[in-house]
């Protein structure tokens, strides 16, 4: 997906809010990072850039200049959190469907309602846990019928996850699916980038039985960075993959016709440009199957 004329003030606001987490009071330290930042997209931003590129050189200079590797630290504690809780709600809700597959869809793109820093999209983890069910039952739009029968028709499938407290849902997903009998590759990132949880967070959060693959350190996946291993798997027609959320939507979009047949996308359309590469209004749970 390219980038689109919103999407500048959302990655500037995205700065602002990493620099505030980042370095605190330090106001100097702020504007010097803000500074670079401004001067990267500059150099960088034109037609053809995806918002990712510029969201992942965003936050490597932020954790460069205030020397914090992951300013999303305390964050990410909480919003697990507050998906340990929300897994009661979930697990009924799966147990009283009577299409499970399409249960667990709707679970894993609810989940990716959880994030911070996205313009327009408010996000609070303690009041997640009152309003998770109603946004299960919330539309969901999409190639429903193509995906289902995506997860029918492969047994491997590469899940790539998104951000820390949704990954908690993702893991019933996971473990509903690989009850059914999937071989799951489970790839988070390989070190910290925006709130996404990396392979070392995923220790204690319930994914030891599965092969753990990391996708590199980048918002969503780029192809030029993204480990040997992944890409391996990646473009193994053996996989079906499921791409968790709008990182990963954005970039892997760039690249979608080598996945064709067996690509699932999952995410809630959380900011306009998205929302209308994927034809759907803002706010919308999403999956498709490409």
């Amino acid at each position: 997906m390219k980038i689109h004329p919103e999407c500048i003030p959302c990655l500037f606001e995205r700065a602002k809010f990493e620099c505030d987490l980042a370095f605190g009071d330090n106001d100097k330290g702020k504007l010097e990072a803000l500074q670079e930042i401004i001067h990267y997209a500059s150099q960088h931003i034109n037609r053809d850039t995806v918002p990712a590129m510029v969201g992942t050189e965003r936050g490597r200079i932020i954790s460069r200049q205030s020397k914090v590797i992951d300013p999303y630290v305390q964050l990410k504690i909480d919003s697990n959190r507050a998906g340990e809780e929300i897994i009661p709600t979930a697990k009924k809700y799966y147990e009283s469907s009577e299409d499970k597959l399409l249960a667990l869809m709707r679970i894993a793109a609810a989940a990716n309602s959880m994030e911070y820093g996205v313009r327009g999209h408010d996000f609070d983890e303690s009041r997640f846990k009152d309003t998770f069910l109603d946004i299960l039952h919330e539309d969901l739009k999409g190639d429903v019928h193509r995906a289902k029968s995506y997860l029918n028709s492969y047994k491997k499938v590469l899940y790539i996850l998104d951000n820390a407290g949704e990954v908690v849902l993702d893991r019933m997903v996971i473990d509903e699916l690989s009850k059914i009998g999937k071989e799951i590759v489970v790839s988070p990132k390989s070190s910290p980038v925006i709130n996404d949880v990396t392979a070392d967070e995923l220790n204690g959060l319930g994914f030891e039985k599965y092969n753990i693959v990391p996708s590199g350190s980048f918002v969503g996946v780029s192809l030029d960075e993204a480990p040997e291993s992944f890409k391996e798997i990646l473009f193994d027609k053996d996989y079906l993959v499921i791409a968790k959320g709008m990182g990963n939507y954005e970039t892997i979009s760039e690249f979608e016709e080598k996945l064709e047949g067996r690509l699932i996308y999952l995410f809630r359309a959380k900011c306009i440009p998205v929302a209308k590469s994927a034809g759907v209004k803002k706010g919308t749970l999403v999956i498709t199957g490409m």
